[in-house]
């Protein structure tokens, strides 16, 4: 696991190790609600990183995803900005 992975678990780790209830509620509370926003920052560096992996003409879909260890439609989402639920992907039309 790569060190810079391994300190935000160990941080993360760390909130619950907070002796005092209160500090503790309240570093979790601080956290949590800059999550989203952290999260939203962490899927674009992904998405970047995903892209820069496209670049080279020799890749591809199914290469890179083979390299993360997901699914080509996870990789082709990721490049279309789609979120991992796919809420924000356009909906099929209903069929009458």
């Amino acid at each position: 696991m790569e060190k810079e992975v391994q300190r935000v678990l160990d941080a993360l780790a760390g909130l619950a190790e907070i002796d005092d209830p209160k500090t503790r509620a309240l570093a979790v509370a601080q956290v949590l609600k800059e999550w989203p926003e952290r999260s939203k920052a962490l899927r674009e560096v992904r998405r970047q990183a995903v892209l820069e992996l496209l670049a080279p003409e020799d890749a591809s879909v199914r290469k890179v995803a083979k390299e993360l260890g997901v699914s080509p439609t996870t990789i082709q989402d990721l490049t279309a900005g789609y979120s991992r639920s796919g809420k924000d992907r356009a909906k099929k039309p209903a069929e009458e």
